[in-house]
């Protein structure tokens, strides 16, 4: 190809691209600026829904039939549901900073733990209570015959009691708590029968006792690490008997009696997830436990009224644990 042909071909091509461009920035023009085109929209009369609409009216109406302070949702006359969030669901539905959200992440982390658990200590609304206590009740009885047969002599157990009681606060300040519980326990002993000479049976006798109790206490916090706390009232003392030496539906081989009576509970609570906000976020987070104590306890109890000539009286000693969750 010479090279008067080649610059023919040349001029030719940049022609053609420059008449192209030239034709669509017409057509642009004449799109955007003409009278011609038709306005769809506009000119649309059904009242069907469509985005300017609202169940098939103007929007505009839809505003003015709003009662004042009020708010719909898509669909004319539909109230926004909408309400204040308990502390308790706050505290319930609370999260995890995303990582990398915060410059200094680790130390924000560290001061919202340490806000969320003083929230949490403080919003307890009901307590579980587990206890063991030593069985140093002092029984009156015929010949005292209760005492020599499981608080001494051969294979005698006086094993003490377990007692389980639910707490539910009433009034919950900084300075004192108020709660209404009711509880129950069960206590073994056991022991070889005595005749009325004072000799030795070969018979065991073993001796269940279920204690109900219903009352009243109060809390004194001390920071978030303490608590003295103390509970009293009416209870209702059961006593089961079931003597070894009667055959099974034999008539004598279960006696069941109880009494009404009192009680009242001291306990010495420390908080063993309040020096350490780290286990404190990680208990509740797990668990929903808002406070965890281990508890030093005193029971004074008395009961007078069996069927039979019994008293069960006293005061004696044990542990336990605490569970105060929302």
């Amino acid at each position: 190809m010479s090279g008067r042909n080649l610059t023919f071909f040349t001029i030719l091509a940049l022609f053609s691209i420059n008449a192209e461009a030239a034709s669509t920035r017409a057509d642009l023009g004449h799109s955007v600026g003409s009278d011609e085109v038709e306005d769809v929209l506009g000119q649309s009369t059904e009242s069907g829904n469509s985005p300017y609409l609202v169940d098939g009216e103007p929007s505009t109406n839809v505003e003015n039939s709003k009662a004042k302070g009020e708010d719909f949702i898509f669909n004319h006359g539909v109230k926004e549901v909408s309400g204040e969030i308990s502390e308790k669901k706050k505290l319930q539905d609370f999260g995890y900073t995303m990582p990398g959200t915060f410059e200094n992440q680790e130390n924000y982390i560290e001061a919202d733990r340490s806000k969320l658990a003083k929230d949490f200590r403080r919003a307890s609304q009901s307590a579980a209570n587990i206890t063991f206590i030593k069985n140093d009740y002092d029984y009156q009885s015929n010949n005292d015959v209760i005492n020599r047969t499981i608080g001494s002599g051969p294979k005698s157990v006086k094993g003490g009691a377990l007692y389980v009681r639910h707490d539910s606060y009433m009034l919950k300040t900084d300075f004192l708590n108020a709660h209404w519980a009711i509880g129950a326990g069960v206590g073994f002993n056991s022991g070889k029968g005595i005749f009325v000479d004072g000799t030795r049976s070969d018979a065991t006798f073993k001796l269940w006792e279920i204690p109900l109790d219903a009352g009243l206490g109060m809390e004194i916090p001390i920071g978030h690490w303490f608590k003295i706390s103390g509970t009293g009232g009416p209870s209702v003392l059961g006593l089961v008997q079931n003597r070894s030496d009667f055959q099974r539906g034999e008539k004598g081989k279960r006696k069941i009696q109880y009494s009404p009576g009192y009680f009242a509970n001291a306990q010495f609570k420390i908080n063993l997830a309040g020096f350490s906000e780290k286990t404190a976020y990680q208990l509740f987070s797990e668990s929903e436990i808002t406070n965890l104590f281990m508890n030093l306890e005193i029971r004074h109890q008395s009961y007078e009224n069996f069927q039979d000539e019994i008293s069960v009286s006293g005061t004696s000693f044990g542990v336990g644990f605490t569970f105060e969750y929302l």
